[in-house]
């Protein structure tokens, strides 16, 4: 996996959320997918408990993205990724910066996401 190939796909799971497309976004992501940090639940979450709680909570109305840096070790990919986002929760609109610690692993001829770490950047002082 290129750098190009990590930010298309960091992309991609964007967009699939800016879409309110839990299937496309489901795609992206390893059987076993963690996340770490998923604001609203106080501990890691798996895949379908994670799905489940964006399709009630957030839409993620715009995004830009920039891939900090990656490193590959065979079958696995690890970007650090930062993106400023637009969002609505429980109806109140806001934009935040992200960063992400994601670990991307080769399925066959796919790159899905196996684990997510994701913190909210402070705003400057």
């Amino acid at each position: 996996m290129s750098e190009l190939d990590l930010e298309l796909a960091e992309s991609a799971l964007l967009t699939a959320l800016q879409r309110g497309d839990p299937a496309a976004v489901g795609a992206l992501l390893h059987d076993d997918f963690l996340i770490t940090t998923a604001g609203w639940m106080p501990e890691p979450v798996d895949k379908t408990t994670w799905l489940e709680g964006l399709a009630d909570r957030m839409t993620l109305d715009g995004f830009s993205l920039r891939l900090i840096a990656s490193r590959r070790f065979g079958d696995t990919a690890v970007a650090l990724v930062e993106s400023e986002q637009s969002r609505t929760h429980d109806g109140t609109h806001f934009s935040m910066t992200f960063r992400y610690t994601d670990t991307w692993v080769l399925e066959g001829d796919s790159w899905r996401l196996a684990i997510r770490h994701a913190s909210a950047v402070p705003p400057a002082a």
